[in-house]
């Protein structure tokens, strides 16, 4: 299975966080295993790195790179215009980021891994 991976999924896995479901963790450690595909769209990457500038949530960036790289099925989702033509179709009451995220769920045919709100109008998720 495929999962897109938001920004609260991300950041609340690698600090640890409580508050992150026990369903959305396991999928995660089953990505860190190579059992699961993590799709990783690059405005999670960068609203990540706003909220460690922000201290938000103290984390250290570079961990999270390293992270990252070793994940054996990561991709991370650029901002190309395929994407940018896919975020066109997406509902325009979402903001931006949540546009750009649910347009990564569209083209990989791959579940949110997200407890917004909004977005679980809109797209097939899972928290």
């Amino acid at each position: 299975m495929k999962w897109v991976v938001d920004t609260h999924s991300l950041v609340w896995y690698f600090t640890k966080d409580e508050r992150l479901s026990k369903r959305v963790k396991e999928i995660i450690q089953k990505g860190e295993r190579g059992q699961e595909e993590i799709i990783l769209p690059s405005i999670v990457l960068l609203e990540a790195i706003a909220i460690s500038e922000k201290k938000k949530i103290k984390f250290d960036i570079k961990k999270l790179f390293e992270f990252l790289e070793s994940l054996p099925n990561l991709i991370v989702a650029d901002l190309d215009l395929e994407l940018i033509r896919e975020v066109t179709k997406t509902p325009k009451i979402l903001d931006l980021h949540d546009r750009i995220i649910v347009a990564v769920s569209q083209i990989y045919e791959a579940v949110i891994l997200t407890r917004d709100s909004q977005i679980k109008l809109f797209a097939k998720t899972l928290w």
